[in-house]
């Protein structure tokens, strides 16, 4: 069997309500040369029968004996891909038919042979109300950052989407596998990892549409991703300004301790941000939410411009 040059990796744990409309959407990629690595991770729904109905032979299903992190769930896929590239699709995401496309085309430019991280803008979509929003505002209104873009990655968090990304196999593998302690933003860990020495390309345009609903896991893991970002900054702040890696500690600080308060901790929520937190950045969140909204209403976004 051929060694097809993208391998899609489908993580699954009961995606029966959206993830046919994902296989689907690529399946009707224009880009056609790829394996689709479908690893389900113990669903008990129909997730096993929907991939057993595709008759495509690019399609692999395979079920993990156990159920685990999402990050060991990526570790098993990206183990049995065979892909010079990996492509990432969430079980409740769609592709644009030419994402593959328009991204392989980046490489034909002046960094392609030193790009590791393939990316582009992802429209955020609202299941129950049709809302939609660039997935990335703090690039919303600009164009997407490129290059060599480690420090925008935590200057400006983590505005990738997953199911927008695109990364050289090679690039990830001395980083891999992603570590036992990063359990729910693999994602995160594997762009800082591909960062640290590869350049980053982006579609401007639309790749694909994020859809945010009831059972978004981001919903429940939210503390857990903020102590996972604090984990990483400890990890690679030799290769950040150390005033970045002050800031960036202070934000994830700050959100921990207004959790802390919401779950009916204030001693715990007032010690975290004594000691590591930011009163200023805690005041000058609302103000900066409002201003994006009032934004949204009176200009119009990089995603609809060029969509």
């Amino acid at each position: 069997m051929s060694t097809p040059p993208i391998s899609i990796i489908v993580n699954v744990r009961n995606g029966e309500p959206f993830l046919q409309e994902a296989i689907d959407s690529a399946l009707a990629q224009s880009f056609t040369d790829w394996e689709m690595i479908v690893w389900d991770d113990c669903s008990d729904d129909r997730s096993a029968e929907i991939v057993a109905a595709c008759t495509d032979p690019r399609v692999r299903y395979m079920r993990s004996p156990e159920a685990t992190s999402l990050a060991t769930a990526r570790n098993n896929a990206i183990g049995v891909a065979r892909g010079k590239w990996l492509a990432f699709l969430d079980q409740d995401d769609i592709w644009m038919p030419d994402k593959l496309e328009r991204q392989l085309q980046l490489l034909d430019g002046p960094l392609g042979d030193q790009a590791g991280l393939l990316y582009g803008r992802t429209v955020l979509f609202a299941q129950e109300t049709g809302e939609q929003r660039d997935f990335d505002h703090r690039h919303e209104f600009s164009a997407l950052p490129q290059g060599r873009i480690l420090e925008a990655l935590f200057r400006d968090s983590c505005f990738i989407a997953m199911s927008s990304a695109v990364i050289r196999r090679d690039a990830l593998e001395p980083w891999l596998p992603i570590p036992s302690y990063i359990a729910v933003i693999p994602d995160y860990y594997m762009y800082i990892a591909v960062a640290r020495q590869f350049e980053a390309l982006a579609v401007e345009t639309p790749v694909c549409r994020y859809r945010v609903h009831a059972g978004n896991m981001s919903h429940f893991t939210r503390r857990l991703e903020h102590q996972e970002a604090l984990l990483l900054l400890d990890w690679i702040a030799g290769d950040l300004p150390e005033e970045l890696v002050r800031q960036r500690r202070r934000v994830h600080s700050t959100i921990l301790a207004y959790d802390s308060l919401a779950a009916g901790q204030p001693a715990e929520a007032l010690r975290t941000m004594l000691k590591h937190g930011s009163f200023t950045y805690a005041l000058s969140r609302p103000l900066a939410i409002a201003a994006r909204n009032i934004r949204r209403r009176i200009a119009t976004p990089s995603w609809m411009r060029q969509a």
